[in-house]
């Protein structure tokens, strides 16, 4: 199969893209959606399957499936019969519905560890709710993350997830990664290397009595694709036990993309709480917090921690993550995306060796990084910020032109996050190979 690459059409994006600078800041209404590699964002007309059309007409195969919250393909009929059905009872919110139960009984059968579940909106909301949760649970206030690793906006957790390059052993100093971050907010937050055994045991030596929470990317999908060791996994649920620490697995990029059943499943390790969002509604906007009883019961209305919102379980988005559940545990499904996956991966790998580029892809289950200028395996944020950001940002220059859809959000210490979804076909994945091919030929 041959591509020929074209320039793409942009007159009425462009056009759009002048409008809304008179109006928004920067000229979008969320900052990520500013592509500096495209000189501004896309604007979709539609999505159906794994494919995008833009106001100008251009047609892309999907790579980035909204961040990673379309993991089952836009225009999904199971998703827009479940949303239709909301608009059909009125369109409640605030309010507890059958289906908020429903979905909370399922949730609790699918997920270890999962004895109860809260609902929020967004993966931010989430996070910052889990934190808030083990704060009061443990009188203790410290959080313990791991550098490189996003856990959400929030001031709680928004420090080192872009960590300037600089000396560090054990203990990587505090880096707000925003304006606007009260400076008293990092004493509250230790930070250390990922998969790193003897800084895990110093940092608990140091800090275990003064720690609430250990909050992780069990799959670090925002460093690429980076996984936790299995051998670490399992010290770090133990060392947070013997210290009286809340393990705090955050799911909201990583939750269903290898397993129904998340990282408690794929690793074999449990923590006390985790965080889901994107997947978990298939595009729709909703979030939850899963965890122990003992630990959930520090929640209002039981406990003092405050943790609801006017939007929080909207139904719409509850009827559509019924349904997405529905899909994701129907028989074959993982094994057919994982199979996928692999063979797509395989052939990107392919593609590097062909055309000589220095790199390699890591995928796992629905979700892959491209470390361009790094041929060795990344085991964390050290490694991953070694990626070559010049040839990585010529990459996607030619992905559009090539009718592929690879967002990124522009300078960065670490590779973006793609992935494939449920409604990529072997055909979809085969027709972007060949895509690839030229891309790849452009920039070797």
């Amino acid at each position: 199969m041959t591509i020929t690459p074209a320039l793409i059409a942009e007159a009425q994006s462009v056009a759009l893209f002048n409008r809304a600078k008179a109006v928004t800041t920067g000229g979008v209404t969320a900052a990520g959606r500013f592509n500096p590699v495209l000189g501004r964002p896309y604007y979709f007309e539609r999505g159906d399957g794994c494919r995008l059309w833009d106001i100008d007409g251009n047609e892309y195969i999907d790579f980035s499936s909204s961040n990673g919250a379309s993991m089952l393909g836009f225009n999904h009929p199971a998703i827009n019969e479940a949303a239709q059905k909301a608009i059909e009872l009125g369109t409640i919110t605030t309010q507890e519905t059958e289906y908020h139960i429903e979905l909370a009984e399922r949730l609790t059968r699918i997920l270890p560890g999962a004895e109860r579940v809260r609902f929020s909106n967004t993966g931010t909301e989430a996070t910052m709710a889990a934190v808030r949760i083990a704060r009061a649970h443990t009188g203790r206030e410290k959080i313990l993350k791991f550098d490189g690793h996003f856990h959400g906006m929030h001031d709680y957790v928004l420090f080192n997830a872009h960590t300037p390059e600089r000396v560090y052993e054990h203990f990587v100093p505090s880096f707000p990664d925003s304006a606007g971050i009260p400076k008293a907010l990092k004493d509250l937050v230790v930070t250390i290397p990922f998969n790193d055994a003897e800084a895990l045991e110093d940092a608990i030596d140091v800090y275990g009595h003064e720690i609430a929470a250990v909050i992780l990317e069990p799959i670090s999908y925002n460093l690429g694709t980076i996984p936790a060791n299995r051998e670490w996994l399992r010290l770090l649920r133990r060392l947070t036990e013997d210290a009286g620490i809340v393990l705090i697995f955050d799911e909201v990029l990583a939750g269903f993309r290898t397993t129904l059943g998340g990282s408690a499943e794929y690793f074999g390790v449990t923590p006390d709480l985790s965080t889901w969002a994107k997947a978990l509604a298939a595009g729709w906007p909703l979030a939850a917090i899963t965890g122990s009883a003992e630990v959930m019961s520090s929640l209002n209305p039981v406990g003092g921690a405050v943790v609801s919102g006017t939007y929080t379980g909207h139904l719409a988005a509850v009827l559509a993550s019924l349904a997405a559940l529905d899909v994701m545990s129907a028989p074959g499904f993982y094994t057919d995306l994982n199979a996928k996956g692999e063979k797509f991966y395989a052939g990107v790998q392919d593609l590097f060796a062909k055309h000589g580029v220095p790199g390699h892809i890591r995928g796992i289950g629905a979700r892959f990084g491209l470390y361009f200028g790094i041929n060795d395996e990344v085991t964390d944020y050290r490694q991953a910020r070694k990626f070559d950001a010049d040839l990585n940002n010529w990459f996607l220059s030619q992905t559009a032109p090539n009718g592929l859809h690879f967002h990124d959000f522009g300078t960065k210490a670490a590779p973006m996050h793609y992935g494939i979804t449920a409604a990529h076909t072997d055909e979809d994945l085969a027709e972007a190979l060949a895509r690839l091919d030229n891309v790849f030929a452009a920039i070797s």
